[in-house]
């Protein structure tokens, strides 16, 4: 009897010392989560400029309420802006131990309809941008309006091994300016706490620096190839550089003679020029086969942008897609290009008229509405959006030995260079635009423009800028055609 008592006293015991222990676990410090602000100690701009006398300290305080306009307080980003503040975390956050990252903004500026700013956190182990945010809510130029965003987990990717974490800010024209008054990050950690989605780690000392945003402009990082991400990636969005090289592909001169003969099928004889833009899904093997004998290039038309009730893949789009109808075009409708992936159903069907073009001889594909992000499509689709669906057709041409021709979009310009063959404005001199494409022609490759009407003043302006301009009828039917050269 006495032996079963100590042994029940000695169970009490027991119980006793684990709740004690457990009361002193969770009082303790180390079992506490704690919140760090941390503001930015350097701003990188790699496209468009900032307020002139305004330092990145400027944002380390949100100290603006109403509509107050103190000019030594924030910091103007002005017009198509690209650049990324960078943070370092405080030296006892640990990677590992940190459970929740938020960004914070205190903005002023226009709305997504005028101009959209997006925000995104580098992830060091994928070596890509991941958004969090847009000024999406904020009224108008209304007044200082705070935003804030919760970053996806792993939330120790955002961290370098340094500490180091990167915002990357950016506009997807140059329409407006916005004013920021206040940018941090909020770090919570716990120590002695798993990290989120299995205890993700921090990335090795080897993974790379980010990927420029604007591969080409000489003051920028290099783009550099991704990493390969540790085991169990984050399935959140990750917006990577690299586009898809195609060595065999044809590749056009600066100077090049051309013709864009969309309503109907061109016969021979034939225009004497280096390239014809026809209707991919009107023209057949022979018509291409027919232009190859006449030793001109041929390039396949199709809308990647918009969908047409008089197409024969007409029926495939699901509704879903399908969004405000194009002013002045009758049958046809805005798509939503969100979310872009190999297996999508939008991807689906544009590979497969890609596969057309290449099916049919064609040598290159021209892609047309590729700036529905600008205008008012019934969907809310961001710069980043059109940037991730205008590469991912590219890509995919590429992959197929088909040269890229960029349709307008002049405000990611910048950010597609890379992936295009050449490109096609219309009336760039009648909006007083054609400026834009230096970046192509400074990469060797071809500007082709239209101009409507009756006037061929742009021409002397083509030639000098090398700019490839046509006066055309605006049927594209080919009853006009005034080359400048």
């Amino acid at each position: 009897m006495a032996k079963t008592r100590a042994r029940y006293l000695t169970g009490i015991g027991v119980v006793v010392l684990a709740v004690v222990l457990g009361l002193v676990a969770a009082l303790s410090p180390r079992a506490q989560a704690s919140t760090t602000a941390v503001t930015a100690t350097q701003l990188t701009t790699t496209t468009g400029r900032t307020g002139q006398g305004q330092p990145v300290t400027n944002l380390a305080e949100a100290d603006l309420t109403g509509t107050t306009d103190d000019w030594n307080r924030y910091v103007e980003f002005i017009g198509r802006y690209s650049g990324y503040l960078t943070f370092v975390a405080p030296p006892d956050v640990s990677p590992r131990e940190v459970t929740a990252v938020d960004v914070r903004v205190n903005y002023r500026g226009p709305d997504p309809e005028t101009q959209t700013w997006t925000f995104a956190l580098f992830d060091w182990a994928a070596s890509g941008w991941v958004r969090v945010g847009t000024n999406g809510g904020a009224p108008h130029w209304g007044p200082w309006t705070s935003l804030a965003w919760p970053g996806s987990a792993p939330y120790a990717w955002y961290m370098s091994p340094t500490g180091e974490l990167r915002l990357q800010i950016t506009s997807n024209n140059r329409r407006d300016a916005a004013d920021l008054d206040y940018v941090a990050i909020s770090l919570t950690s716990t120590p002695g706490q798993p990290a989120p989605s299995g205890g993700a780690s921090s990335p090795s000392a080897s993974t790379p620096p980010p990927p420029s945003t604007q591969p080409h402009v000489p003051t920028s990082p290099p783009a550099t190839t991704p990493t390969t991400a540790p085991p169990s990636p984050s399935t959140r969005p990750v917006t990577t550089t690299g586009s898809v090289r195609c060595p065999d592909c044809w590749r056009p001169p600066l100077q090049v003679s051309w013709n864009w003969v969309i309503a109907g099928v061109p016969k021979p004889p034939f225009r004497d020029v280096d390239i014809y833009d026809i209707d991919g899904f009107d023209a057949s093997s022979a018509d291409v086969a027919a232009l190859h004998r006449a030793g001109i290039r041929v390039v396949c038309y199709i809308s990647a942008g918009s969908y047409e009730d008089w197409r024969p893949d007409a029926g495939q789009f699901p509704a879903s897609l399908l969004g405000r109808n194009l002013d002045g075009w009758a049958g046809e409708r805005w798509l939503d290009v969100r979310g872009i992936s190999p297996t999508s159903p939008l991807a689906r069907i544009m590979t497969a008229r890609i596969d057309m073009c290449r099916a049919k001889g064609f040598d290159a594909v021209e892609f047309d509405n590729m700036d529905g992000y600008i205008n008012r499509t019934g969907f809310p689709l961001t710069a980043a959006d059109q940037l991730a669906y205008n590469r991912f057709l590219a890509n995919t041409a590429h992959a197929r030995g088909l040269s890229t021709v960029l349709k307008n979009d002049l405000d990611q310009i910048d950010d597609l260079v890379d992936y295009f063959d050449m490109a096609l404005n219309e009336e760039c001199s009648r909006y007083n635009e054609c400026g834009e494409y230096q970046p192509f022609i400074a990469a060797g490759k071809p500007v082709l423009h239209a101009e409507y009407g009756s006037s061929t003043a742009f021409c002397q302006a083509d030639n000098a800028a090398n700019i490839n301009g046509v006066l055309f009828s605006l049927d594209l039917d080919d009853s006009v055609y005034r080359p400048c050269r």
